[in-house]
């Protein structure tokens, strides 16, 4: 399941596809009068097989269970996802479309046509057109709106954080395309509002403490607060040793910052901590504190 967990995690990198990222994508259709309970056996079955990465086999089931149940916005929300999940990553994001990702663009408007206010299908076909885009915008943008990438994942993100801006995934995953086109200020209100949806549901909030936190260690000067966001995952996340590896090389950067604005104090308490939290003492990161911990030893010894 952690394959199918980041992301929010690689969300948050950039640097992941979007299939990685929207695992944790949980079912929450607004606006129907049905419950958990009546979900039909079929449809439990084929999410347990996407949940598990079996995406073949979940679209086996999930194309038999819309043939019978047209209506069913969830069922096509994740037979969409189902099919993003074999798409793979475009080699060129200018070439067409793959069939695979045609279906889930075709899946995803039905879930949205069925039922407008299903923000996960939103969230889904942002995602979808996130995994398209090129590197770099081009300075000149597309004369036609509905072939530019960066516009149709904008509107897709923009319209899941409007039906429902207390998704966890809806926030977060539009701060991850924030980011990418550098509305870092907007960003951030993002990764906000992600946080603070998350807080009550503990199988979310630690990803998106994390994913907040990578995006604040990418900001200058804000090395504290990324520590902030990480130790609150870690409350959630007490035995993760890449986890605290994360942090304590947070620590390591505050410290060398303390350091290097002759804060001595400071920067021996800091790095003391960072080194003792490494659970690998060899980590490069481990070495520079012990480093600059000798050079601390060093000026106090004069």
């Amino acid at each position: 399941m952690r394959r199918l967990r980041v992301l929010v995690l690689a969300l948050a990198l950039g640097s992941g596809s979007a299939c990685d990222r929207i695992g944790e994508l949980r079912e929450k259709l607004l606006g129907s009068s049905g419950s958990a309970d009546q979900e039909p056996a079929e449809l439990a079955e084929a999410r347990e097989h996407y949940q598990a990465g079996q995406f073949q086999q979940a679209i086996q089931r999930l194309e038999a269970f819309t043939q019978k149940e047209r209506t069913s916005a969830e069922g096509f929300y994740y037979l969409g996802l189902s099919y993003m999940g074999i798409g793979g990553d475009p080699v060129d994001p200018a070439s067409p479309m793959t069939p695979e990702e045609e279906k889930s663009l075709e899946a995803f408007n039905r879930a949205l046509s069925l039922n407008p206010r299903h923000a996960p299908a939103a969230v889904g076909l942002g995602d979808l057109y996130f995994r398209r885009l090129p590197a770099s915008r081009p300075r000149r943008r597309s004369s036609d709106p509905s072939q530019d990438p960066f516009q149709l994942a904008g509107d897709a993100y923009e319209k899941a954080v409007t039906i429902d801006p207390k998704l966890p995934e809806a926030q977060a995953h539009y701060a991850v395309f924030l980011e990418r086109v550098g509305q870092m200020e907007e960003a951030e209100q993002a990764f906000k509002a992600a946080a603070a949806a998350a807080a009550p549901v503990p199988e979310k909030a630690p990803d998106i403490y994390i994913a907040y936190g990578r995006f604040l260690a990418g900001r200058p000067g804000r090395a504290q607060e990324a520590v902030d966001q990480y130790e609150l995952a870690q409350m959630f996340r007490q035995d993760d040793l890449e986890l605290q590896g994360e942090i304590a090389a947070l620590h390591t950067r505050v410290g060398q910052e303390y350091f290097d604005n002759e804060q001595y104090a400071l920067a021996e308490q800091t790095l003391n901590l960072a080194y003792q939290m490494f659970p690998d003492k060899n980590h490069p990161e481990a070495q520079k504190a012990a480093a600059t911990l000798n050079e601390l030893r060093a000026i106090r010894a004069r």
